[in-house]
């Protein structure tokens, strides 16, 4: 079995259907693939903080044990015209602010109380930070330790602290580890030198693609091996417009990118590009098909296999699931249907070890 966060599309071939049993089952076409679970509804988000905003305002439950929150509720680079090509949230979290829905900031102790009252429900194994962007990659760091340290004033330390942001400095990525963060994941999202710049405005201005290398490697310094991540969105490269790649170009430059991060110990993973009409133009048909993404999550998972990877991951042996969830946790991550290759190769077969 599997995770996975629901995107309804009129143009998909697969639709979930209920039987008179009240059971769900996933069909492509006529062929039922499996049964089909639902997360239970938590109580806790109909709870209220003391501000009298729902929890749920303040955090999104990721898996049976995990939270998200957001320390930066804003992307500074959309509002400089210089938002990632691919990117809906930040337009969709400048939207929010417009409406007053949220603060570009959020009160991190309103934060920490929802975390508190979430707490007594679930058992929490995980908590991620992660959302917006500034050009002050230490004030960015401040602001996601600020948000930690009044979280962690209220809860104990779940087993995994991890911090999705901009690729910090050293001494930042040391204060985020003292606070009590156990990951980092400074996401690259395309490898290609030429279109990295192009299709990575504030990135490329906040922190150049060779700084943002150079820091990939402080954080393996800082945090260890299977510890330190980076995400690539898979398809994006190969857009069909002018300027972009093919779709061999694209493999072989997903590839390449995931080859040199596995040697300086660094864990790659992508999610899979979803072109919208409001983010550059694109259309639902822009990205390439399932086989595209089927490809080169083989690609990966043979780079991690043969360089010992799994190992860091909290994986003993393939077809079962790690010991740990961490980087690699299959409830939580979306679209990221990398983190299924080890724990389900194998798994009804005979299980072999992982060296």
């Amino acid at each position: 079995d599997t995770t996975v966060d629901i995107k309804p599309s009129e143009t998909s071939p697969y639709r979930i259907e209920r039987d008179e049993e009240g059971r769900h089952h996933l069909y492509v076409e006529r062929e039922a693939l499996g049964e089909v679970y639902f997360t239970p509804r938590p109580a806790y988000v109909d709870r209220q903080t003391s501000d009298g905003q729902g929890c749920d305002e303040y955090l999104t439950q990721r898996g049976p044990s995990c939270l998200w929150v957001e320390p930066i509720s804003f992307c500074a680079f959309v509002r400089k015209g210089e938002a990632c090509g691919y990117c809906l949230l930040g337009p969709a979290m400048e939207l929010r602010i417009r409406q007053k829905l949220a603060r570009p900031v959020p009160d991190y102790e309103m934060v920490a109380e929802a975390v508190e009252i979430a707490w007594e429900e679930l058992d929490l194994r995980e908590l991620k930070l992660s959302g917006g962007a500034l050009y002050d990659t230490r004030k960015e760091a401040r602001l996601h330790i600020e948000c930690l340290e009044t979280i962690l004033a209220r809860v104990s330390a779940p087993e995994e602290i991890t911090i999705f942001s901009q690729a910090l400095e050293k001494e930042e990525q040391k204060r985020l580890k003292d606070a009590g963060a156990t990951n980092v994941c400074f996401d690259l999202e395309v490898w290609n030198e030429e279109l990295w710049d192009r299709l990575l405005p504030g990135k490329a201005r906040a922190v150049s693609r060779k700084e943002w290398m150079k820091r990939l490697d402080d954080a393996v310094d800082v945090f260890g091996r299977g510890h330190v991540g980076s995400n690539f969105v898979s398809g994006f490269e190969c857009a069909p417009r002018p300027g972009f790649l093919s779709q061999e170009e694209a493999l072989a430059s997903y590839a390449e990118g995931f080859r040199q991060l596995i040697e300086r110990g660094v864990v790659p993973w992508f999610t899979i590009w979803n072109a919208h009409p409001l983010v550059g133009g694109f259309s639902e048909s822009d990205p390439p098909p399932t086989e595209f993404h089927l490809q080169l999550g083989a690609v990966i998972h043979e780079l991690l296999e043969k360089h010992g990877v799994y190992r860091d991951l909290g994986f003993s042996e393939l077809g079962v699931d790690p010991e740990t969830l961490g980087l690699y946790c299959y409830y939580c991550y979306t679209m990221q249907f990398t983190r299924d290759y080890p724990r389900l190769i194998g798994r009804k077969a005979s299980r072999r070890d992982i060296r």
